[in-house]
């Protein structure tokens, strides 16, 4: 069983080490990273070394940031997405972080760089969408990849999802912006548009103008939960992916964004359902 370590993690990285980090972390933020935090345990407890994953595991993050987070309010110094990969009590064969921000980059490097896995780590800087061939050939051949999508909105195009999958076993979670960006920006930005952001987001042949169109009740809890339904139908038709949970993430003004989570085998859902049982403060998750 995977112990939960994530207050240990938060303290090895309280003490201002003179780096930048992400300055926007929030309550809704700390929960995604303690869900991402319980899955990376979870998955690689039971995968690393196991019979099934010679190669081993392969961490990526299309959208990587500094490495550590800090909340908006309290100023507390919370581990980003990478360290918490960098720091799993069984350690991922390969890390792949990539990062637009070159000073973000610099940063996340620079941290990796103190970490046991520093010798297998590697920091691309540019767009993921455009450094996809440099990511696939870092990929190991029979590996397991586990893949971090956090983009800031509808960043992580359809293609480079696509490009990903080919090269092996890639399960992913991906932060689905479809309240503060597709709710908002459809009609002002989208649908006149084909080759817009949400059409490169979802992908070809979506027809999600039509299915727009046919939705028969216009809410914005309905429009979210049809363009998250849109976004399923193409990982699974075009990609393959047969499990899926959607994971509602809402702040105080109300829904932000969705939690998708992707895989191929129901084992990976399981250890997601398990990961998503709780939240950073203990709550449990109802179903």
């Amino acid at each position: 069983m995977a112990r939960d370590r994530w207050h240990e993690l938060c303290e090895s990285v309280a003490e201002n080490d003179g780096l930048p980090t992400w300055e926007e972390a929030s309550a809704w933020t700390e929960d995604k990273l303690y869900f991402w935090h319980r899955y990376l345990e979870i998955t690689t407890t039971a995968m690393v070394g196991h019979p099934a994953w010679p190669a081993g595991l392969v961490y990526l993050d299309l959208f990587a940031g500094a490495g550590v987070c800090t909340m908006k309010q309290s100023r507390r110094r919370i581990p980003g997405s990478v360290l918490l990969a960098a720091q799993t009590s069984k350690p991922f064969s390969r890390i792949i972080a990539c990062e637009k921000d070159r000073t973000l980059a610099d940063a996340c490097e620079t941290r990796l760089s103190k970490t046991y896995v520093a010798a297998r780590s590697h920091v691309l800087r540019g767009d993921s969408n455009e450094l996809v061939d440099q990511i696939v050939e870092l990929m190991i051949p029979g590996a397991l990849t586990l893949a971090f999508v956090d983009p800031k909105g509808l960043d992580a195009r359809f293609s480079t999802i696509s490009a990903l999958s080919r090269n092996g076993r890639v399960d992913f979670v991906a932060l689905f912006a479809d309240a503060y960006d597709i709710n908002r920006n459809v009609e002002l930005y989208y649908r006149n548009n084909p080759d817009s952001k949400l059409d490169q987001v979802l992908g070809p042949s979506s027809d999600w103008r039509s299915k727009l169109d046919q939705l028969p009740n216009q809410s914005g809890l309905e429009k979210r939960r049809l363009f998250a339904r849109i976004y399923e139908e193409q990982l699974r038709q075009q990609l393959g992916y047969t499990h899926f949970r959607h994971k509602p993430m809402s702040g105080p003004n109300g829904p932000l964004y969705t939690l998708i989570y992707a895989s191929k085998h129901d084992l990976g859902l399981n250890f997601w359902d398990k990961a998503i049982s709780k939240d950073a403060t203990g709550q449990r998750e109802l179903f």
